[in-house]
């Protein structure tokens, strides 16, 4: 995973930008939505009531929609009435047939073995990626069906008022939908969650019989390989005592013990199923003759693949400068290059036996070397302010994959005058919980590239169980706010319209970061393909992306204006819709085992209701206008 920078963001950072950024707050876009909300909402309340009664009237229908929502809607409101609107909503949704979604993604989950590959290196990757997938997009179509076509059908057949003796108000049938559609979407979702770790866990389970190759050391213990299961076996060594494990192979090793009469026992998997909690640090860089940086090497793609990000508003009026994406950096082997790490709390209650360690580089190789082995690069703990540091741990790069290390709390280092053992608390740690770690190159002519999110200590493990229901409480948000859109547009477009604009929204909102990132190549004029009409264009004569328009100079200038202007329209709806890319990117977190942090989903939870609250106040003034309500 690529973390960018407001992935790292707490709840309040998320919502206020403290630091002289109110602009790209959360606050500050709900501000700006609600009123652009309120103000859509009454112009389309004020066009419906002015084709009915003219321009006047229509003016004193949505001033008197206004007064009502405050003096006698919202206060008459009654609990009652909104769940026999929503239980109407739920029975409707059954009659629709909407329960086959389970049947269909049980079928799913049982032809599962024909597509989903049984040699892949991380199958615990593959099944998670899988299943909140599948569940993700048949959750956000169904949600798209049921709610645009339902109340269209109820206005045309004025069968709203069959279900009370009493007038019902807009308040009440909106909330009332909303809820009876989320009932229909929760009830389905329970279901699949639970198939989906059931097909998660038995699919991932097994155990090696026996031990098909054992060698005694020695020095005392033994090592050996298993045998061969679900395409892969796992060598492993064992201690004096005959306790060992074996080797990380896709995703998981196992314990493996020798009994007292000789053979051997070998555990369930373990690893593979997992919930990350990483600790990250402050990032720098050090170039080759050892000055402090603040970025890496750009070894030539790094830039192109820049973007504004999440900037909210600011990017929206052209007040965001440069690129906000967070890219690689590089260090160079065979100098001082080097990435240093600065982590906060390490302390003996969070790091009782040892200090695990978790990598994700990438390897850039400036010439092939020798294509059997990979880049060397090695790990140094040292003090932040004094020159105390251990000895290097060497590794090999493990491109692709997290690489599991652990650090023992005592090794041989340096105090700056003599070479010693040391210990990590009482040597490496600074006063305040602090511990540099110290990344470096060993080949020479060959590069390592991180991120800040490229190197982390992992104090702790959540439980998987927790952290797949989390990724499906996110699909359960998204599935409330496409509802939402859904039950608005149902309340002044025809079903079959109602839907396609939510699916509009939908598609948009799923093409949030490819809109930013396209309006920053266009703001610096950087030459990615250019926008819709010339990707177009060069499709049509065959042309490369990274060359020169095959166009006249008045033909292209007036392609690119065009294309300015679509791209900057796409990006201010593209900002005004949910960013679902980073509530999608949830699934991203679990399938790669690591802990989906509370204030993530507290994020998408006060975003969700952001949004239901725009629509419910569209929703409202929409039907007010239209005379539904008595």
């Amino acid at each position: 995973m690529n973390l960018q920078r407001e992935d790292f963001w707490s709840f309040y950072e998320w919502f206020f930008r403290p630091d002289d950024a109110f602009l790209e707050s959360a606050a500050m876009k709900g501000i700006v939505l609600a009123v652009l909300g309120i103000v859509l909402g009454l112009i389309v309340g004020y066009v419906i009531s002015a084709s009915r009664y003219g321009s006047g009237e229509g003016f004193f229908a949505v001033a008197r929609a206004v007064r009502d929502l405050f003096r006698f809607d919202l206060p008459g409101t009654r609990p009652r009435r909104i769940l026999a609107l929503a239980a109407l909503a739920f029975r409707e949704a059954i009659r629709r047939k909407v329960l086959y979604i389970v049947g269909l993604f049980i079928v799913l989950l049982l032809l599962a073995g024909w597509y989903l590959n049984p040699q892949s290196d991380d199958p615990a990757r593959l099944y998670i990626s899988f299943v909140l997938t599948a569940t993700n997009y048949l959750v956000l179509a169904l949600a798209l069906f049921i709610s645009a076509f339902s109340l269209p059908e109820d206005i045309k057949n004025k069968t709203l008022f069959t279900i009370v003796t009493k007038p019902v108000r807009a308040t009440e049938i909106v909330i009332g939908r909303m809820l009876g559609f989320a009932a229909m979407g929760t009830a389905i979702l329970i279901p699949m969650g639970l198939l989906s770790y059931v097909f998660v866990t038995r699919g991932l389970d097994h155990t090696h019989a026996e031990v098909a190759d054992v060698r005694e050391l020695d020095g005392g213990g033994f090592e050996g390989e298993t045998d061969h299961t679900q395409f892969h076996s796992h060598e492993f060594t064992l201690d004096e005592n005959g306790i060992g494990a074996t080797e990380m192979v896709r995703g998981h090793r196992h314990l493996v013990t020798r009994n007292p009469d000789g053979s051997f026992e070998i555990g369930e998997a373990t690893g593979a199923l997992r919930a990350r909690v990483p600790s990250y640090g402050s990032l720098v860089f050090r170039d080759r003759s050892g000055h402090l940086q603040e970025k890496g090497i750009d070894v030539g793609n790094e830039q192109m693949s820049g973007g504004y990000g999440s900037a909210g508003i600011s990017r929206l009026i052209g007040m965001s400068k440069g690129s906000r994406k967070i890219e690689h950096g590089y260090v160079e082997g065979g100098g001082l290059g080097t990435a240093e790490y600065t982590f906060a709390d390490v302390t003996p209650e969070r790091y009782p036996d040892m200090i695990p360690i978790d990598l994700t580089l990438r390897a850039y190789r400036s010439y092939k070397g020798n294509i059997e082995k990979g880049i060397r690069g090695s790990i140094t703990m040292k003090h932040p302010t004094k020159p105390i540091e251990s000895n290097p741990i060497g590794f090999t790069v493990n491109e692709y994959e997290v690489d599991q290390k652990m650090l023992p709390l005592e090794m041989e280092g340096s105090d700056g005058t003599n070479a010693r053992m040391l210990n990590v608390f009482e040597d490496l740690v600074d006063e305040n919980g602090n511990m540099t770690v110290v990344i470096r190159c060993l080949d020479d002519a060959q590069y390592l590239g991180m991120t800040p999110a490229s190197v982390y200590l992992r104090p702790t493990d959540h439980a998987f169980a927790w952290n797949l229901t989390k990724a499906y409480i996110s699909i359960w948000l998204q599935m409330i706010m496409v509802t939402a859109f859904g039950v608005m547009f149902s309340t002044f477009l025809t079903g079959p319209v109602a839907m396609v604009a939510t699916a509009v929204c939908v598609l948009l909102g799923f093409s949030a970061e490819q809109i930013y990132n396209t309006r920053y190549h266009i703001d610096i004029g950087q030459n990615a393909g250019g926008g819709p009409i010339e990707s177009v264009v060069r499709l049509a004569k065959q042309d490369a992306m990274t060359t020169q328009l095959d166009v006249d100079s008045v033909t292209a200038t007036v392609i690119k204006t065009v294309d300015a202007g679509i791209v900057y329209t796409l990006d201010a709806l593209a900002t005004s819709l949910p960013n679902l890319p980073k509530m999608v990117n949830t699934a991203e977190y679990a399938a790669s085992g690591f802990d989906i942090f509370g204030a993530l989903l507290a994020r998408h939870t006060v975003a969700t209701f952001g949004y239901v609250l725009l629509a419910f106040l569209i929703s409202y003034f929409t039907l007010k206008a239209r005379e539904i309500a008595a």
